[in-house]
């Protein structure tokens, strides 16, 4: 997921303030007074409460592992770092932290090709080194790390139910999220509405691999790839829609309803992928 050098921060619920005052220990479910976190849904600050309990339900976007790590991925992590252990160490919440990795994705197919070895054995490689350096750095494990790779059933099982709920289609063995469809009963494009519509960012999302297909299959440009159809030599799985392999928007969504259920209470990740990619989860999701 996460793969530009800028800034870290956060995708739905961010950093902890004070509101000028020492904090008292957290006792009870109910909001902290003083306990605010910076909410990009609500582009405010507001009090920060939990839906069960003293544990919090916490899905963190990991990396697409194709590349070294980078100083972008050390001040992302770490950050996020710091402020669950500010819950843990100060509050006393339980953090259940489940973050995904991306090791199916059209960078380390691009990159497998050219250094002439398998996709998975690249993803691997580097996902072994981002665990490394992040150890290095002090930083706590996920509660539980989740391979793209091993969730595809499960991809596909929510794609199903996208298009059931008629905001999806099928194009020649790949399926598109229908924007026009959703925006017909739901809002698209919470976090930044004044990005909705940039053709770049939205093509880099897609993938060089598919991008020029995706624009003759599309509705609209708007409309992103919930399955890839594969071509030869690319790695593949059986679908109803033919042998292909999840966009990149799909996993994140897909996981965390799995690991963390229908609703949680964190959601984080870097505020370069604001637009398309947590717009995009937000809208499977809902």
């Amino acid at each position: 997921e996460e793969d530009a050098m800028g800034s870290a921060s956060f995708s739905a619920l961010i950093a902890l303030q004070t509101l000028g005052r020492a904090l008292p220990m957290a006792s009870s479910s109910s909001p902290l007074p003083g306990l605010q976190v910076d909410c990009s849904i609500h582009h405010d600050r507001v009090p920060f409460s939990t839906m069960q309990g003293k544990t919090i339900r916490w899905y963190n976007c990991g990396p697409t592992v194709y590349a070294p790590s980078h100083m972008g991925h050390a001040r992302n992590y770490i950050t996020f770092d710091i402020i669950r252990r500010i819950l843990t160490d100060y509050f006393h919440y339980d953090v259940n932290l489940v973050m995904n990795i991306t090791d199916v994705d059209d960078k380390i197919i691009n990159t497998s090709n050219q250094q002439g070895i398998s996709w998975s054995k690249l993803s691997r490689k580097f996902e072994q080194e981002f665990f490394d350096d992040m150890q290095k750095l002090g930083m706590l494990p996920p509660t539980k790390s989740v391979r793209i790779s091993e969730e595809v059933e499960e991809i596909k099982r929510f794609i199903q139910v996208i298009i059931d709920n008629h905001y999806g289609y099928e194009a020649n063995g790949s399926v598109y999220f229908d924007v026009a469809a959703f925006q017909r009963d739901h809002t698209y494009g919470k976090l930044v509405p004044t990005a909705i519509g940039q053709t770049e960012l939205l093509e880099e999302g897609e993938g060089s691999l598919t991008v020029e297909r995706a624009r003759q299959e599309k509705r609209s440009p708007s409309d992103f790839a919930l399955w890839k159809a594969s071509k030869p030599g690319e790695p593949s799985w059986d679908s109803p829609w033919g042998a292909g392999r999840p966009g990149w928007h799909i996993e994140c969504s897909a996981i965390a309803s799995k690991h963390l259920g229908q609703t949680f209470d964190i959601h984080s990740g870097g505020s370069d992928l604001k637009f398309p990619h947590h717009h995009n989860e937000i809208a499977q999701s809902e």
